[in-house]
């Protein structure tokens, strides 16, 4: 639905808002209609209806989202009345009153049905006006086997078991008491960063034998050190090291 942290098919850049008044900083520019199709979940959808939900109906989150700022609002203009001043001494500017029916977080009802299959049963969902919604034209793929746009949960994981394989191998190729992150020797002349503790990448090469160069100019020493850190506090290693001192 909105770009931030949501699945995204690769066949499509289009992003658009509904087709609703005051709904955010992009008015004017074409938004999402009836008829429109829309990504959901993996799956293409074809927007039946957009309507706006009564006030008397908003969810509880968005409420209490919409009272915030009505609050801050009076707490403002008090401020303003009482004199006081902004932090680089200016008098504070007059703001305007909170609409309710025209804040651009307002929830929207949208009906849905799923495109190939048009007698199948309409779902009805609620979302702010102010999402992003990715759009899809007429003509679209999806995938055989799953019915998936791509790139679909399959061809992820494919991609997922390929990495993890290649750097298993890239792992098992270097040779001992070498960098883990370039696979470079590393010689007693060269800072290094030594973690304490098992071997989280190379359990093979035993205790306190993960070692990284400590040079930041190689990019992958500094990411590899950085990424097996994470691990190592994950693991809870630090911890051990820490009551250990």
């Amino acid at each position: 639905m909105s770009r931030t942290g949501e699945w995204q098919t690769s066949q499509s850049r289009s992003f658009q808002r509904l087709a609703l008044p005051h709904n955010g900083y992009r008015e004017g520019v074409p938004g999402v209609e009836v008829g429109d199709i829309v990504v959901l979940q993996r799956k293409p959808w074809r927007v039946l209806e957009i309507r706006e939900k009564p006030e008397d109906l908003w969810p509880a989150d968005f409420e209490r989202a919409w009272q915030k700022v009505v609050s801050r609002w009076i707490e403002h203009e008090a401020s303003r009345a009482a004199g006081e001043l902004t932090s680089w001494g200016a008098p504070l500017k007059e703001q305007p009153q909170p609409v309710r029916s025209e804040w651009y977080y307002r929830p929207v009802n949208i009906v849905l049905q799923l495109v190939d299959r048009p007698k199948s049963k309409p779902r009805h969902i609620f979302a702010s006006v102010s999402c992003e919604w990715q759009t899809l034209p007429e003509h679209f793929v999806v995938c055989r086997l799953c019915n998936e746009l791509p790139p679909c949960r399959h061809v992820e994981t494919e991609a997922t078991v390929n990495q993890a394989m290649a750097s298993a191998e890239r792992l098992m190729a270097i040779p001992r008491g070498a960098c883990l992150g370039c696979g470079e020797a590393i010689t007693s002349r060269m800072k290094a960063i030594r973690f304490p503790g098992p071997n989280l990448w190379r359990p093979d090469w035993g205790k306190d034998s993960a070692v990284f160069h400590a040079r930041r100019s190689r990019e992958e020493c500094s990411n590899a050190a950085w990424k097996y850190e994470q691990q190592w506090k994950e693991q809870g290693l630090d911890v051990l090291r820490s009551e250990s001192a």
